[in-house]
């Protein structure tokens, strides 16, 4: 079982601008906690007990709100990014020391993730990575032509179809091997995204896999979607 997090919290915020002018986005209040707060909540409760903490902007009011997590039971580390590194850079300021299997967390998003189950997916299945992925529904209020593009020939046609598709959740396992082979094959002060991560994983011949979760899952990275959200934790 997962014991160690690292959420990524160094993020601008600037699609919930002029918001995150005044505070960091993991600090914006979902009724009446911060999102990080109420992150690092669900998954100590799931028996996470060390939590890592990547900031940058505006690093230093995470850090004093949080400070070493001992009023929510936990221990808090900050790796501090020296530049902002993306959303997989920052695995590289992870202690030298550092040997174990590893939750990754947004710092934006909020879920009733099942950590048991994700980290059954990652050692059953024998993946170096796994993605978390949820179900989506799109409903096309039109009729959708398929069609040959060279003889511009009508081959099939579905009327206002729903399609579905799946998300990344923002949150993701890796075991303790593949961070080893991370640093030792990339510089620590890169800025390296997910999937840039994953397509250098797959290059490596290694096995990303896809845990598939079911339940509730709320991505903070607009203001319509941050309203959105607080009306669902509203009084919480």
């Amino acid at each position: 079982m997962f014991e160690d997090a690292l959420i990524l919290a160094g993020g601008l915020g600037s699609r919930l601008r002029p918001l995150t002018y005044a505070v960091p986005k993991p600090l914006l209040p979902i009724g009446e906690k911060p999102i990080i707060e109420r992150i690092i909540e669900n998954l100590r409760d799931q028996g996470i007990k060390n939590f890592y903490i990547s900031v940058n902007y505006k690093g230093e009011m995470i850090k004093n709100y949080l400070k070493n997590g001992m009023s929510l039971g936990v221990n808090v580390y900050y790796l501090e990014e020296e530049i902002f590194t993306d959303t997989a850079g920052s695995l590289f300021y992870l202690p030298d020391d550092f040997r174990k299997d590893l939750l990754i967390h947004n710092g934006d998003v909020l879920s009733d993730i099942d950590l048991t189950k994700l980290y059954q997916v990652l050692k059953e299945n024998d993946f170096d990575f796994v993605i978390t992925s949820i179900k989506k529904e799109s409903f096309i209020d039109f009729g959708v032509l398929e069609f040959d593009n060279k003889s511009k020939q009508l081959l099939n046609w579905k009327e206002k179809p729903t399609l579905n598709f799946y998300l990344n959740t923002g949150i993701y396992g890796i075991k303790k091997e593949t961070i080893e082979l991370l640093r030792q094959e990339k510089e620590k002060n890169i800025k390296l995204s997910m999937p840039e991560l994953w397509d250098f994983l797959i290059k490596k011949g290694k096995k990303i896999g896809i845990y598939e979760h079911n339940g509730k899952w709320f991505d903070i990275g607009k203001i319509d979607e941050y309203l959105k959200v607080n009306e669902e934790y509203s009084g919480t």
